[in-house]
């Protein structure tokens, strides 16, 4: 029932809107289909208005994946002949710049082009480099090459160090190569800078379960406004998590948020419940008085379970009708055991 640490969301993180910043980089070599009658030119300044010399300029003819690539002068400036009439992107590369990217259209109205683009130091303009280095990224970890995509990552932070939806990122590349602690430090560190953000919270939380950091999952988990958490699962993950790794006391305080959060649904008492009776059996068995008051507890949850779940049993879903089966058994054992313990 557990679900995977959603980190599929980690790439609309990264996004910036960007536009056409995702299309792959065009080919060096020439291809047919981006050769014609049109031409196009332009210079390259700095943010001081000073021409650029050197800037690489990466040409894709959007409708044939392809096309060639200048470089600007001693003045700055370039020009490209006999290409075809259409949708191009350029691409600007130039060490110690943030690249750009921008869309050009030969033909039509304006018959040949001049661009002027200023190009900023880098470090300055996110808009292309970050989206350009997730896909780039994305692309690695596809083809499972986790570190590689983490470098790519960790660059873009250094070079971006205010862009802190990279910390997601690199969280992701650290829990796929089973670095929890590290990937939960990523996530602090944006949880940080944005404390509202309650989604990323909740994960953050399921990733120091996963670093066993128990203190430091629940003083994230108790610091959430319990208002803004819309689905149990929200609640119940990190504690499906914690019974796993036999740690039931540390579970109860997950699904007592999640009961107090949606009080209307039966299965939080239910787990709960699990809980709670998972806990009393870790217990000194000198310790009856302790014994007794979780066992009772549960007894009392898995009640209110049966309650609340008895009237749609008919239309019930089979992890519904296994709980109240489960339920009433656990019922009855803690009755018994409470007679024992008397």
């Amino acid at each position: 029932m557990v679900r995977i640490f959603r980190f599929a969301i980690i790439a609309f993180f990264i996004s910036v809107g960007a536009g056409m910043a995702q299309t792959q980089a065009p080919a060096a070599a020439a291809a047919p289909g981006w050769h014609g009658k049109g031409r196009m030119g332009g210079r390259v300044i700095d943010e001081a208005g000073k021409l650029v010399p050197g800037v690489t300029i990466k040409f894709q003819f959007i409708p044939a994946n392809a096309g060639p690539e200048v470089v600007t002068d001693a003045k700055g400036e370039w020009r490209l002949q006999n290409i075809a009439e259409g949708m191009w992107s350029l691409q600007y590369w130039k060490d110690g710049f943030d690249p750009r990217m921008i869309p050009v259209q030969v033909g039509g109205k304006v018959k040949e082009p001049l661009i002027e683009l200023k190009m900023t130091k880098e470090g300055t303009d996110p808009s292309f480099a970050v989206p350009y280095g997730n896909d780039q990224a994305r692309a690695l970890i596809g083809q499972k090459k986790v570190a590689e995509a983490k470098a790519v990552y960790a660059k873009l932070l250094a070079t971006y160090p205010t862009y802190n939806r990279l910390h997601l990122a690199l969280s992701q590349c650290l829990d796929m190569e089973g670095k929890f602690a590290e990937s939960a430090a990523e996530l602090q560190l944006y949880v940080t800078a944005n404390p509202t953000d309650v989604r990323v919270k909740t994960y953050l939380g399921t990733e120091y379960i996963k670093a066993k950091q128990y203190a430091e999952a629940w003083q994230v988990y108790s610091s959430i406004d319990l208002t803004q958490i819309t689905d149990p699962l929200d609640l119940n993950d990190p504690g499906f998590m914690l019974l796993r790794a036999s740690k039931s006391d540390e579970a109860y305080k997950y699904f007592n948020l999640a009961v107090t959060r949606f009080p209307e649904e039966a299965s939080g008492y239910y787990y709960r419940g699990v809980a709670s009776r998972h806990f009393a059996g870790t217990i000194d068995k000198t310790k009856t008085a302790e014994i007794k008051t979780h066992l009772i507890a549960a007894q009392g949850d898995m009640t209110k379970f049966l309650e609340m779940a008895g009237p749609t049993a008919a239309t019930a879903d089979d992890t519904t009708k296994q709980n109240m089966t489960m339920a009433k058994q656990v019922v009855d054992e803690i009755a018994k055991l409470l007679t024992q313990l008397k």
